[in-house]
């Protein structure tokens, strides 16, 4: 009897604690309803009503007040509502609180419409609907919040509607030490904000002020000193578009008990304290050290495994907050948050004698850290900085230390070459740390894109072109890439790309001709990405102009670029930062083709963009190559105009044209009548100088042996000598006929400076009228050679030399007007290596020869006896 007695009531014992826990955990948190603390500063509201352009929804607040009673550990706060509009009854008619229940205790002290003057009040418990509120909940942190709401009954339009309430109690977390922004900023028009600090006197506060907030004053109340500040008609700030994250110029107080960075440092020491490992932990880590080979094994192990196994997702009720949960209980159920993983891996390394350190950073603060206060709300991230092996005479601080996110998962590289995101400042959590420290940025990576179009010939409907874009991801650009791949559905990302050239080209019709092929080089730290479509019906016919033409459209860098309004700016503009792409577009012309060459670089402080365009001969392939690099994250207002036109010169130079007149459209329409007529009169001053240096004989007067028949060497001579008039106007008329006689081929260039467009069309009419009147020059020779006339050997070496000069000038003059490049370039220096050999084997030929000598000996008078007379 007494056994089973005694089961009895230890059953009884157990089935109870099971109730009480379950009651607890089920409960739902209460409120209280009292009268206003005694503490409370009196303010009466003040303040103007807003015009209807300043504030939306239908209502604004005519006031807001928070006081503080930091040795009450209480929050009160009191806000009046007026609603003006039908659109205000329908989104002011809700009061809601959000409070934490482990530390938090909600009390309301009144909730009234007033109307005609008249009080009429709605606080009523019953009222009330108290719901759990995970306000993190999208980004994997429950943190516990519930909202206390009361949707009121009968609200009208002119009605105000004043809410006060108390929250008692502070997060035990930061252990009575008080700290908080107090902000100025809104959205809507308020007609007055006031703030009160009360405090013991003597209670030492630290207060830092940012972008003028109204002057502190000091009040003497039965609590203490009150500090208050007060500020009325208080309008929103605008900001331009992009702008940093870490920008902010809306006036607020920075409020905090900590005195120093180091209360700081060891504020959180007292969370950060390692254990020692036991259990299934150390069985793990056990296992990593006799498996490792070496300490950076070690590392790349623990941290590949707290980043990929240990999921991200955060209970951060009550402390922890702040509070990093144990490692072991980390370790065991594979979740936990950002402090939850650097813990656990700063409990990994320590195990194995590997210093490491946790430390706080702020993802939106960033450098700008130090301008704050010392505080713990100056931070909303933890990562590790570790040591991976001592400095020595070849190693320096940045070779021996390494930062790690244990956030980041599918990291890939080497444990050198993680990437590090560019959090600027942090707080190291170490022993006699006395200030934030910079922080580096490891390997934020590039990638390089290449499209490659495939165009079909002009007109040709039937036919399909393609296009192939390769893009290769490389370290901190790779990590981001994979993560996004791994969480993709590959159907819908391939539907998705597809997508995005239908856009681009919205007149032609893109199919997938493959798959989407991607290898990720995990080892390697890249990430490669492969896209193949067809393309039917590129080209675009133009009636007007009665041509096709291909737009090439870089729309893949333009989507990266920020594009400002023409309009003055007030902040800094924000740049993707780091940020580096090498793009290249290829465009295959199954052709010949015209096209401008160029080449510019741009350095700035902030970035740097480089740009070449030219024409590959070998290939028949155009070429415009981009790189776009950012080298901070931002840009400086006061150069703001600089950096539009920067932006705006890529983005020109990122969307270009190619028509069938780059072929050489010589129509009536596009012929270049000026540069016709001036070929001809080049052709008539030629044919009247040449006239008269056909008569010139340097051998007149002298008695001569005849001629001796034309053979040997000379006879090459001969035959170079009759080619050369139709090969000069072959080149002029088949190759360069579209450069020289056509207007498109004039005009080529006008969407570039002035400077550049008027040395482009000097140097064509100066290689126009060269080349005019060294066919001329030809047809003279020709006359002189098969004469035998004694001026050829000189003439002949002045029309070589001539040659000579005027390539090597021809391709100087290009290079350094307009970028004459790559194979072209190549092209012309094989020009001017030929010239130059040419000349260096005939002109000392044709004047040491014997045979030269005894061939060309017929003077200009012996010439016209040899010549019939008309009558015979």
């Amino acid at each position: 009897m007494t056994i089973t007695s005694t089961f009895v009531k230890v059953r009884w014992i157990v089935f109870l604690a099971f109730v009480f826990a379950v009651t607890r955990a089920f409960a739902v948190p209460a409120i209280q309803i009292s009268p206003a603390p005694s503490w409370v500063v009196p303010v009466i509201p003040g303040g103007k009503a807003p015009s209807l352009k300043e504030f939306s929804g239908g209502y604004y607040l005519s006031f807001s007040d928070t006081q503080v009673n930091l040795d009450k550990k209480t929050t009160y706060e009191r806000f009046i509502r007026q609603i003006v509009n039908e659109s205000g009854i329908q989104n002011g008619s809700e009061v809601s609180v959000t409070f934490d229940p482990m530390y938090e205790n909600l009390t309301f002290h009144n909730i009234i419409i007033w109307r005609n003057g008249q009080a009429i009040p709605q606080l009523n418990r019953s009222n009330f609907n108290i719901l759990p509120l995970e306000t993190d909940r999208q980004r994997f942190i429950y943190n516990g919040y519930y909202s206390a709401s009361v949707i009121l009954k009968d609200i009208r339009k002119g009605d105000r509607i004043e809410v006060s309430f108390s929250r008692k109690g502070w997060n035990p977390v930061f252990q009575n030490k008080y700290s908080r922004n107090l902000s100025f900023y809104t959205y809507d028009y308020t007609s007055h904000i006031h703030y009160a600090i009360i405090a013991k006197k003597g209670r030492e506060i630290l207060f830092k002020d940012f972008n003028k907030p109204p002057v502190k004053t000091i009040k003497v109340t039965q609590e203490g000193e009150a500090h208050e500040w007060d500020l009325k008609n208080v309008k929103n700030i605008p900001y331009d578009d992009n702008v940093p994250f870490w920008y902010n110029k809306q006036p607020f107080v920075q409020v905090t008990e900590y005195k120093s960075w180091k209360e700081v440092v060891d504020w959180g020491l007292n969370f950060y304290q390692v254990p020692a490992i036991t259990g299934a932990l150390k069985d793990k880590v056990d296992e990593w050290k006799k498996s490792s080979i070496s300490t950076i094994q070690f590392i790349e192990t623990a941290v590949r495994f707290v980043q990929d196994d240990i999921r991200y997702m955060g209970i951060e009720t009550g402390e922890n907050s702040h509070r990093p949960h144990d490692p072991a209980s980390v370790f065991k159920q594979r979740y936990g948050d950002c402090k939850d993983k650097a813990f656990l891996l700063c409990a990994i390394l320590k195990a194995n004698d590997i210093e490491c350190d946790p430390l706080l950073v702020d993802t939106y603060k960033r450098a700008s850290l130090s301008d704050y206060l010392p505080s713990p709300n100056n931070f909303n991230h933890v990562v590790v900085r570790m040591r991976l092996r001592d400095e020595g005479p070849y190693l320096n601080a940045q070779d021996a230390i390494i930062f790690v996110d244990a956030t980041i998962s599918l990291q890939g590289g080497a444990l050198s070459k993680l990437n590090f995101p560019p959090y600027g400042q942090g707080l190291l959590l170490k022993k006699g740390q006395k200030r934030p420290i910079a922080l580096p940025i490891q390997n934020p990576g590039y990638l390089t894109v290449t499209e490659d179009i495939y165009l079909p010939e002009e007109g040709d409907t039937a036919a399909n072109g393609r296009v192939e874009v390769k893009t290769i991801y490389f370290e901190g650009q790779a990590d981001d890439f994979r993560s996004f791949f791994q969480q993709s559905v590959i159907s819908e990302t391939e539907e998705s790309y597809l997508n995005y050239y239908r856009d681009t080209y919205k007149h032609a019709e893109f199919e997938l001709s493959d798959t989407l092929e991607f290898y990720d080089q995990r080892e390697a730290s890249n990430f490669s990405l492969f896209e193949r479509y067809t393309m039917k019906n590129a080209w675009q016919y133009d009636s007007t102009r009665k041509k096709y033409y291909f737009n090439i459209l870089g729309k893949i860098l333009y989507d990266q670029l920020t594009i400002l309004p023409n309009r003055k700016r007030k902040d800094p503009i924000f740049l993707k930062y780091p940020y580096h792409n090498t793009y290249t577009i290829r465009v295959h012309t199954g052709g010949t083709r015209l096209v401008p060459h160029d080449s510019w670089n741009i350095e700035r402080a902030a970035y740097l963009i480089h740009f070449k365009s030219e024409f590959l001969n070998d290939e028949n392939v155009w070429e415009l190559t981009y790189e776009y690099e950012t080298r901070q994250d931002h840009v400086p207002v006061a150069l703001a105009g600089q950096f539009r036109s920067d932006m705006e010169k890529l983005a020109d130079n990122l969307n270009y044209q190619l028509t069938t007149a780059d072929l050489g459209d010589i129509s009536k329409s596009n012929v270049n009548w000026g540069t016709v007529i001036f070929s001809l009169l080049t052709v008539c001053g030629s044919a009247f100088f040449f006239r008269r240096l056909y008569r010139y004989s340097p051998l007149a007067g002298q008695e001569n042996e005849p001629a001796i028949p034309i053979g040997g060497w000379v006879a090459l001579i001969g035959i170079s000598i009759a080619l050369q008039p139709f090969v000069i106007l072959f080149t002029m008329l088949n190759q360069s006929g579209s450069i020289y006689y056509t207007k498109s081929g004039w005009d080529v260039l006008n969407d570039r400076s002035g400077m550049m467009i008027l040395g482009y069309r000097v140097l064509l009419l100066f290689e126009m009228f060269f080349n005019v009147m060294m066919v001329c020059f030809s047809v003279l020779l020709n006359f002189l050679f098969f004469k035998k006339r004694d001026s050829f050997p000189m003439l002949y070496s002045v029309y070589m030399g001539g040659n000579l000069l005027f390539v090597i000038a021809d391709t100087a003059a290009a290079y350094f007007l307009y970028g004459v490049s790559g194979n072209n370039y190549d092209s012309q220096l094989y020009q001017v290596f030929r010239q130059i050999i040419q000349s260096a084997i005939w002109i000392p030929y044709l004047n040491k020869s014997v045979r030269v000598r005894q061939t060309f000996v017929n003077t200009f008078e012996s010439a016209r006896v040899l010549e019939p007379s008309p009558e015979e």
